[in-house]
């Protein structure tokens, strides 16, 4: 799977200058388990992500290791097409650990929290397009993130069984989804139970989509646009091959919070003859947990729209694609 073997963390270190460097704990929100740390090299800030399949949870519930993905890709993975761009600077390994070395992209990554405009996310969407017209890397032993757990990763079945994401995230997210049961049309509420209990059909008629090289896991806090134009991407952990409306699902849903516009107008700008249906039930599997907690609570988002108006949307648009498959 590694084209070559890892180096260990002190030679990684040594190879960029790094030895007895200053490293202090990097606040972040990320919720896998991976620690970060930052260090220093004269005026220069870089960032040190430590990670394991026993430390992290993602790694568990998406089969991954014993090669974590993400260091299998920052080592070798796939060429990105323009503007997208993988910052690592080197992979290292000491033992079942493995080390990602990369700038400190502080003031380039997006702020979850802050909406962004509308000629950055124009710039994001060019991106996804560029990855997505990318055909999906001939590689047969690319450990590439399996389909099924990346759509039921924290639906409330995978909460509520013994594993990975019961322990680590049940009780931050098993709210949520009842908030959801409490306030998402009844059509949509039984649609999200019956395919988050039975994928079948849903992961079927994605399979039988034109499958394309995806991210995986892009919410706004994993991408920047650097000073060059170029827009940043990390945290490739669930990297996988798959259809473009599994990562668009999950981009409209998981940043709404930050997306100047609606989903569907979001869509529209993305490819605007397309048909992306199944976006909508991905999405509501994927995230309706916290668009039953942003409804209950009567946010408004940034596009606009009240957090009630944009799960009644979701659900319309989740319903209709449901009929076919």
């Amino acid at each position: 799977m590694l084209r070559t073997a890892l180096p260990s963390f002190d030679e990684l270190l040594a190879a960029h200058a790094l030895t007895g460097a200053d490293e202090e704990p990097f606040p972040n929100d990320g919720w896998s388990g991976a620690r970060l740390t930052r260090l220093t090299r004269g005026d220069e800030r870089l960032i040190l992500k430590r990670d394991s399949v026993a430390a992290d949870w993602i790694a568990r519930a998406t089969r991954d290791g014993p090669i974590l993905r993400e260091a299998w890709f920052a080592s070798g993975g796939p060429e990105l097409p323009a503007p997208a761009r993988a910052p690592y600077l080197g992979v290292a390994s000491d033992g079942e650990e493995f080390g990602l070395l990369m700038p400190d992209l502080s003031g380039v990554l997006f702020d979850w929290s802050a909406p962004i405009d509308a000629a950055s996310l124009d710039r994001v969407l060019d991106t996804l397009r560029a990855l997505h017209r990318e055909p999906p890397p001939d590689d047969p032993g690319a450990p590439w993130c399996p389909l099924r757990e990346r759509v039921l990763l924290i639906s409330r079945p995978a909460l509520e069984r013994p594993g990975p994401a019961r322990d680590a995230v049940a009780d931050r997210i098993l709210p949520g989804w009842d908030a959801f049961d409490r306030v998402a049309p009844h059509d949509a509420r039984d649609l999200v139970a019956s395919l988050s209990r039975e994928p079948a059909p849903l992961l079927d008629a994605l399979r039988r989509r034109p499958q394309r090289f995806l991210h995986g896991d892009l919410k706004l806090a994993n991408a920047g646009i650097a000073a060059d134009g170029r827009v940043e991407l990390v945290d490739w952990q669930m990297v996988m091959v798959g259809p473009v409306e599994l990562e668009l699902g999950w981009f409209l849903a998981a940043n709404v919070a930050t997306l100047p516009l609606a989903a569907d107008e979001v869509l529209a700008r993305y490819d605007p003859a397309a048909d992306l249906a199944l976006a909508w039930i991905v999405g509501l599997i994927l995230r309706g947990w916290r668009k039953g907690y942003d409804a209950e609570a009567g946010l408004v988002h940034p596009s606009g729209m009240s957090a009630a108006d944009d799960l009644a949307l979701w659900s319309r648009r989740a319903v209709a694609a449901a009929r076919g498959l």
